[in-house]
């Protein structure tokens, strides 16, 4: 009786970690796709933080929806990944999975603070949201590392435990591991008044978030399965 009880409450736990992670990365790839549509680079030249935080002034509502969109989406992912860590654990102890698991929940807490930063753009003084949206940067820079550190390793223990498709986690570890680089890259190289500074950064972010989203999918079809 026991081991049933133990049992219906672990599928419980499964269920619900699965759930987290379709609607997170439903809610972050709506997110990802309305920053994606609605922004185009700025023009050599101009300030890149004052154009970017025009652009979120210029569409206010759909910029706040957005934010909404994402704090949501980056809190469920993350409660979705620290179950899956529990799940993992029950296996095999893995403690660098749980080190990888504590960077990137840390993380996605700290994208919560970067993209509020959006609706203190929209309600601030006009002299003040060029700065707020250097601050915004900066911190996405800064917990970005922390990021895609913690991705690139949760996808390589997760290959060694052949949770998912090997050649995709490798894909995703090599991609996450490229865009922790290529953040370190962009902060000693970054010019705000060229935004082709940003392109390389801005393509590496795009292909690791479009991978990221598949693997909440697989991961939460694994763990309903499972």
């Amino acid at each position: 009786m026991k081991d049933r009880a133990m049992k219906k409450s672990s599928l419980s736990e499964n269920q619900l970690s699965a759930f987290s992670l379709y609607a997170g990365s439903t809610l972050s790839g709506i997110s990802f796709l309305m920053q994606l549509f609605l922004s185009s680079p700025p023009n050599k030249g101009e300030h890149i933080f004052t154009y970017y935080a025009n652009q979120i002034l210029l569409n206010s509502n759909v910029s706040m929806l957005s934010a909404l969109f994402s704090f949501f989406g980056s809190i469920a992912i993350a409660f979705g990944v620290f179950s899956l860590n529990q799940f993992i654990q029950k296996k095999s102890i893995n403690p660098l999975m749980n080190l990888s698991v504590f960077l990137f929940v840390i993380s996605s807490i700290g994208f919560v603070i970067s993209r509020a930063h959006d609706l203190l753009i929209i309600w601030g003084s006009p002299s003040e949201f060029s700065n707020n949206m250097m601050v915004e940067f900066a911190l996405i820079f800064s917990f970005g590392l922390f990021y895609w550190l913690g991705i690139a390793v949760i996808a390589y223990c997760l290959k060694e435990n052949e949770f998912l498709n090997n050649n995709f986690l490798l894909a995703l570890s090599i991609v996450s591991i490229f865009n922790f680089l290529l953040i370190i890259y962009t902060i000693f190289n970054v010019d705000p008044y060229d935004g082709s500074t940003l392109v390389p950064l801005y393509t590496g972010f795009t292909i690791g978030n479009i991978l990221v989203i598949f693997f909440c999918f697989l991961s939460a079809k694994k763990l309903i399965n499972s």
